[in-house]
């Protein structure tokens, strides 16, 4: 995905190589922090054993099923024809359709009468009040609430769509780096957004389809929305843990939140410049909050011990924002477990870099530990 998956390429410098050997020995594989779903697609691809993907937001357990949830392909020429093209047919007769297209001939470059048209209330879905006119065209908006309302209702065709969807809207969001907040209308911004609104979500879809529908796991696996340290209680000795938990001091729910809205197929209201959904509605962790982030790694790693899996660990080298570094998580982890390192080198994104002003992502080094519980006396 756009600026997310930043474990895609430590898979192919070590970290890829270190999970198909501990797979040996291990009856599952957990991926605690799944985000992006790189790690756990291809664990479920590479490996025979079952994945569990673990995430605090819905999208991200949704990316992870859409692969490690089946062991067959599907076919995304079907889907195209009973989804998409469904889509395309209904959208194009709605009276609203018929004004976005209107207003995106005539007035191209007025976002304002964008968003004024985007007011007008619309039952549909939840992107086109909630995010018309700001990180999506009207047009984009409108086929992306019908690619929800239309959706497959059975599994797992239902999870691979909404996975597509996601993809689609990371492509078409017209919003530097992340999707924390949309352009605005300036001059200089002007013409990122008129470029991001040129883009056709069904063809976007169709080719994210493709990619994904051929995926599958060897052995299916389930994915969790849940906490981390929550879900330890249902880890057993005989499981391969991976961990990159968050570096960043802010919440990553405030970046993703467009994205969390596709999965849940519902946005009960937004505020400010940023379109954001109130606080209680956006999933919290401990590990971006840098008064608790010490404490949570502590409570995690400890647990982790007391069952005695094996675990794989990444974390940058450096120190973080949220209060974390690779020497904190070394120390943390001496306490409790035997722990072998590995310093790989590898690009964290910097949430919200748009390569103008600021990066979207920096090369870094990052820790691979390898961690074997400490015998218990």
């Amino acid at each position: 995905m756009k600026y997310m998956g930043s474990k895609r390429s430590m898979l192919q410098n070590g970290l890829g190589e270190l999970i198909c050997q501990e797979a040996k020995y291990v009856r599952r594989i957990v991926d605690l922090f799944c985000g992006a779903g790189s790690v756990a697609w291809f664990t479920a691809e590479k490996t025979p054993r079952p994945v569990l993907a673990v995430d605090l937001q819905t999208f991200s357990a949704i990316l992870a099923r859409a692969v490690i949830g089946r062991n067959f392909p599907l076919d995304s020429n079907q889907l195209i024809k009973k989804w998409l093209n469904k889509v395309k047919n209904i959208r194009c007769a709605a009276h609203l359709w018929r004004e976005a297209v209107l207003l995106e001939k005539s007035a191209k470059k007025l976002v304002l009468e964008a968003r004024a048209l985007c007011k007008e209330l619309s039952r549909i879905g939840p992107i086109w009040n909630a995010y018309g006119g700001h990180y999506f065209s009207p047009t984009q908006a409108l086929t992306f609430d019908y690619m929800l309302k239309y959706l497959p209702t059975n599994e797992p065709e239902r999870s691979v769509c909404i996975a597509a969807t996601i993809f689609t809207a990371s492509k078409c969001a017209a919003a530097p780096g992340h999707t924390a907040q949309p352009f605005q209308p300036t001059p200089r911004a002007e013409i990122f957004i008129l470029e991001a609104w040129e883009r056709d979500p069904l063809l976007i879809c169709k080719k994210a389809l493709h990619e994904i529908c051929p995926r599958h796991a060897i052995v299916p696996g389930k994915a969790f929305v849940s906490d981390a340290i929550d879900f330890v209680k249902n880890l057993k000795s005989e499981d391969l843990v991976f961990i990159d938990p968050p570096y960043s001091g802010v919440q990553y729910s405030r970046f993703y939140h467009v994205f969390e809205t596709i999965a849940q197929g519902q946005c009960n209201s937004v505020i400010g410049v940023g379109r954001y959904p109130p606080i209680e509605d956006r999933p919290q962790s401990y590990f971006s909050n840098k008064s608790q982030s010490k404490l949570a790694l502590e409570k995690l790693i400890s647990s982790l011990a007391n069952i005695g899996v094996t675990v794989i660990f990444t974390f940058p080298s450096g120190e973080c924002s949220n209060g974390l570094s690779g020497k904190i998580v070394i120390e943390t982890a001496q306490m409790w477990f035997n722990v072998g390192k590995k310093i790989v080198k590898g690009r964290f994104s910097t949430l919200g870099g748009n390569n103008i002003r600021r990066t979207a992502r920096k090369s870094s080094e990052e820790l691979l530990l390898l961690m074997y519980p400490k015998k218990r006396h």
